[in-house]
């Protein structure tokens, strides 16, 4: 019982996951009452998120302000237009019934659109925030992800919607919502990212035992075609020996 209540124990474990979860969501919260910022709010969100499952050391305020300075007018034009092509939708959606005979061929084609931006939005923000690529790259990356991992990107989905769900039922959910989105959400897509970047967030020790094998190899003056050759030649030397020592002997 008493490992149980130390600092390396279950409670204070999930005591400090709790209280982080709290901290991002009211510091996105926060960074996207303006509504216009959400975006760069969202990806400083999964920043913080996606470190910290891999257990990268950090302060989560402020390597979430720092995300949210550095990617700001990238994830902040991918928002915007996120944000107008959902409105749009909405709006057909709700507006269908006015457009007589033609609606009853657009309303599929809005629910097909209205997924498509679902399964898209699951990966932008991530995206923004742990690769430096353009805009272009990042939608069609996003698009690419999407589909190609379609179980991940379902559920998300699914999950987003329950939490959502569980926020409408029990409104007090709502202030760790986006925090417990984001967190539980990382650990599917860091599994698809780390299929293209194996090498992404390595655990510290071993990248750290990594480079003193990269410096050590430096330091020797032997190269690796070096040392392959020198035992190359040593076995010649060996085997040269060994012949002359059995003519000699015969």
């Amino acid at each position: 019982m008493s490992n149980f209540f130390s600092l390396e124990g279950s409670f204070y474990k999930f005591g400090s996951l709790l209280a982080d979860i709290i901290i991002l969501s009211l510091a996105w919260l926060v960074c996207s009452i303006p509504v216009v910022t959400a975006g760069a709010s969202t990806t400083a969100l999964f920043y913080v998120a996606t470190r910290r499952i891999a257990n990268r050391e950090g302060y989560i305020l402020r390597d979430f302000w720092t995300s949210f300075k550095s990617n700001f007018k990238r994830s902040t034009l991918l928002w915007l237009i996120q944000l107008a092509l959902t409105l749009i939708v909405i709006f057909n959606l709700l507006n269908i019934g006015l457009m007589g005979e033609m609606g009853s061929f657009l309303f599929p084609l809005q629910i097909l659109l209205a997924v498509e931006i679902a399964f898209f939005s699951v990966y932008l923000a991530p995206l923004t925030a742990r690769f430096e690529l353009s805009f272009v790259q990042t939608i069609k990356n996003a698009f690419f992800i999407a589909h190609r991992h379609l179980l991940t990107t379902i559920t998300c989905v699914i999950l987003g919607a329950a939490i959502i769900l569980g926020v409408i039922l029990m409104p007090i959910l709502f202030f760790i919502a986006m925090g417990l989105y984001a967190w539980l959400s990382s650990y599917m897509i860091m599994r698809v990212f780390k299929k293209y970047r194996p090498e992404m967030d390595k655990d510290p020790a071993q990248e750290l035992q990594e480079i003193e094998a990269r410096l050590n190899a430096e330091k020797d003056p032997l190269t690796e075609f070096q040392r392959l050759e020198a035992a190359k030649i040593e076995a010649g030397e060996a085997k040269a020996q060994r012949e002359t020592d059995e003519s000699a002997n015969g």
